[in-house]
């Protein structure tokens, strides 16, 4: 009885389904139809003979024989990759792509010049970049969609590597109409009863804030969340509410009408970090992206803003 045949395309559509626990985030990932992929699901394990997922409860599990075939699938990709950068041509201008992704949030701060900078660099190289939330971002990485990837810490995921790569403090901005505006510096019990303007739930972001807040026992008074930047800034200068951003956010000439006023009691700092899988060698073109990062991560936190008069 001949073996069924399977593809590395059914090996990555299990494993993007398997990290992802819902066949509709997965066929976003993959950018193909949802009954596309549950039919390749159904033929993959047609060709096993064997039930993979579970499919009785509403977010879909690993049977125990699917659980067995993520292991072996998961090394299957890794040797695959691993047999791409082997007979990778290393002659002449580098080549390849790299699978980024980041969060909206992190992206067009500190990513803009390095991608830049790289692009110009190594122009036969490609990047693929996503824009995902934090516990997405992870899912990527575990599920083998992406191979770097930047996080705000803590990361709890032991088959994760991080490498530190910027710290920065958390920022009060609003209207510079705005009554708080002008002061050298703000406290949580200045704005515990102010209107909030948010990143969208799942952004890691508001993880800092609720903490903040419930070290005072209250929670934010939230009157609309975004998943853009560009449009919460927007909706701050129009004096819906006022936010909490890295303040890196506020750019004087780009953001008239906006005022950034550093916070404490307490002071909220994050530190951003480069991931990627254990034990997953890079190709040429991601290890050399990774290091090209690290040696030219130049932004620097702007000074406190002086008060204005």
């Amino acid at each position: 009885m001949p073996y069924p045949q399977l593809t590395l395309r059914e090996l990555h559509y299990f494993m993007v389904v398997a990290t992802q626990g819902n066949f509709s985030h997965a066929s976003d990932m993959l950018h193909i139809s949802q009954p596309s992929l549950s039919m390749g699901i159904r033929s993959l394990e047609n060709k096993l003979d064997v039930r993979l997922f579970d499919r009785t409860h509403k977010a879909i599990t690993l049977t125990d024989k699917g659980k067995t075939f993520f292991l072996h699938a998961e090394r299957l990709l890794e040797a695959e990759q691993n047999l791409q950068r082997a007979m990778a041509d290393e002659s002449g201008p580098l080549k390849g792509t790299v699978h980024l992704a980041l969060p909206p949030i992190l992206g067009a701060i500190y990513f803009r010049p390095i991608i830049r900078q790289f692009c110009s660099l190594y122009s036969e190289v490609v990047l693929t970049i996503e824009e995902y939330s934090s516990d997405r971002i992870v899912t990527q990485l575990l599920g083998h969609h992406t191979n770097i990837a930047a996080l705000i810490e803590p990361i709890h995921n032991k088959q994760l590597h991080t490498i530190a790569f910027a710290e920065e403090e958390l920022c009060l901005l609003m209207a510079d109409t705005h009554p708080l505006a002008g002061r050298a510096i703000c406290s949580f019990t200045d704005i515990l009863e102010e209107k909030f303007v948010l990143m969208n739930e799942d952004f890691k972001i508001n993880q800092f804030i609720s903490e903040a807040f419930a070290s005072h026992g209250v929670t934010p008074q939230v009157t609309g969340r975004t998943s853009d930047t560009s449009l919460l800034l927007t909706v701050v200068q129009a004096g819906v509410g006022i936010t909490i951003l890295p303040a890196a956010f506020h750019n004087p000439i780009q953001h008239d009408g906006l005022y950034c006023c550093p916070l404490q009691d307490p002071t909220l700092r994050i530190t951003i970090s480069l991931a990627i899988r254990r034990n997953s060698p890079l190709n040429k073109a991601e290890e050399t992206w990774l290091q090209h990062s690290l040696n030219n991560q130049s932004y620097q936190p702007p000074s406190s803003p002086s008060p204005q008069p």
